[in-house]
């Protein structure tokens, strides 16, 4: 049962036909935009990118993004080693030295002759013991090459600080490491990446956050929010699963007798002809059925007619009608197990009987949908179990309805049987449930004669819908 039947049925309010059919409408509609938005890419885009949002994937790369930070990656390691080894004053005087004319110059004189007397005489000078008095000439001639400008030079760089710096560093590997490291702090790369790390918006830049918002602009669409929200929607989901099978709204003004016969099954195979049955004061003449404002009639009329009669022990016989009257059948047409049954019927409380039924070869197993007499409404159903009849027919005597149009349905499954009456459940049975396909029929009769001031009498039929459930 649908919230909507259930509150109705708890209030005892039955919604006016008119918004029964409006209800109806608004499904069609809604139905129309469900199908298509659930055939589209937008749909499965919106679904596949809602499967990995909610994904363990999705929130772990979040939390790490968002864990993330620039003090302890490598790039803040990278820098903080470039900027120590940026104050070094050693490496300062290394660079200095390395890339200077001065240094070329240096190299260039240790090549010279001058360079190498120079180196020996220096190794005698510098020797322990030397003795500058025994060694006069030596000494003379160590004092004369060192007052040579090119030597003079070299021996002043080689005495400076910034050459022993270089001299100290020229063999290691900190150069190296500290060009390395200026490379990678320069370079597109670390830039990029220390400013992501020290932003606190980074998550806003990344690809997931991207897909997020995609996400988030589909499921903002007004057509895509329709279609959850439909999902939701206990009336469309109570409609969703029934599909339609046949319809007929009687708006073209003669009956579709590919789809109706307008008297019983038995006399229409057997007979091809029409005849009565127990004690029915009426003959069914197709003469009865007409059309009035899109919807059909069947009328019921006095009328003098000879026609034909089944008698239980006699079989076919001949008698004289008083009355006749209409009858519409789907049996040669629609047959079916299980569905829902509706019809849009006005009430006419004239002392005669209108019925809306379900019927297969036999009587047994028969549900009047809705029987309408002098007595008020009755539904329920009628079935044969081993050698007894199990009835649960009741009159609804707490319904009021009025003389006018109504929906009436039956939903049947194979659990249950449930009567509504423009969507209020008015009755519900899970017991003897029928399980034979059956057709549809509605007739207007009785079995007393009335009175003359009640005809004629007339059963208006404005639709007919048949669904079957989805698979």
């Amino acid at each position: 049962m649908g919230l909507l039947s259930f509150l109705f049925q708890k209030n005892k309010i039955i919604r006016s036909t008119h918004e029964a059919e409006m209800f109806r409408e608004v499904f069609r509609e809604n139905y129309e935009l469900y199908v298509k938005v659930g055939k589209s890419e937008d749909l499965k885009r919106f679904q596949e990118l809602g499967e990995y949002i909610d994904s363990p994937l999705f929130k772990q790369r979040r939390k790490e993004i968002d864990s993330l930070s620039y003090a302890g990656s490598e790039y803040y390691n990278a820098e903080k080693q470039y900027k120590q080894l940026l104050k070094s004053k050693k490496l300062r005087a290394y660079f200095l030295i390395r890339d200077s004319e001065e240094l070329k110059g240096y190299l260039r004189v240790k090549e010279s002759e001058a360079y190498k007397e120079y180196s020996k005489l220096r190794v005698v000078i510098m020797s322990p013991g030397f003795d500058k008095k025994l060694h006069a000439a030596e000494f003379a001639a160590y004092r004369e090459i060192i007052k040579s400008p090119k030597i003079a030079a070299l021996i002043r760089l080689e005495k400076s600080s910034k050459f022993k710096y270089y001299t100290e560093l020229k063999d290691t590997d900190q150069p190296a490491e500290f060009e390395r490291l200026t490379a990678f702090v320069q370079s597109d790369d670390f830039k990029k990446n220390r400013a992501y790390l020290i932003d606190k918006k980074r998550y806003l830049t990344t690809d997931d956050y991207k897909l997020l918002c995609e996400y988030e602009e589909l499921k903002k669409r007004p057509d895509i929010a329709k279609y959850h929200a439909l999902n939701e929607d206990p009336y469309f989901n109570s409609m969703l699963k029934w599909e339609e099978v046949f319809k007929d709204d009687f708006n073209t003004g003669k009956l579709d007798e590919n789809s109706w016969i307008t008297r019983y099954y038995a006399g229409d195979r057997f007979l091809n002809d029409t005849y009565g049955v127990g004690n029915d004061v009426q003959l069914y003449t197709k003469d009865n059925i007409s059309f009035n404002d899109s919807a059909v009639c069947l009328n019921f009329r006095k009328e003098s007619i000879i026609g034909k009669y089944w008698d239980a022990n006699l079989g076919i016989r001949e008698r004289k009608y008083e009355y006749t009257s209409g009858l519409l059948s789907s049996a040669t047409f629609l047959r079916q197990k299980y569905g829902r049954f509706e019809a849009k019927i006005k009430l006419n409380r004239n002392g005669l009987t209108q019925c809306f039924w379900l019927m297969g070869d036999t009587y047994l197993p028969h549900i009047n949908i809705m029987k309408s007499d002098g007595k008020g409404l009755t539904m329920g159903s009628i079935s044969s179990g081993k050698a007894v009849v199990a009835s649960n027919e009741e009159l609804l005597k707490t319904l009021e309805l009025g003389n006018d149009y109504y929906i009436f349905t039956l939903e049947w499954t194979k659990d249950k049987l449930v009567w509504m009456i423009n969507d209020l459940v008015v009755k519900e049975v899970r017991e003897n449930i029928p399980d034979v396909p059956m057709y549809v029929g509605f007739n207007l009769g009785t079995t007393v004669a009335p009175n003359d001031h009640s005809l004629p009498g007339k059963m208006e039929i404005d639709w007919v819908k048949v669904y079957k459930l989805k698979n």
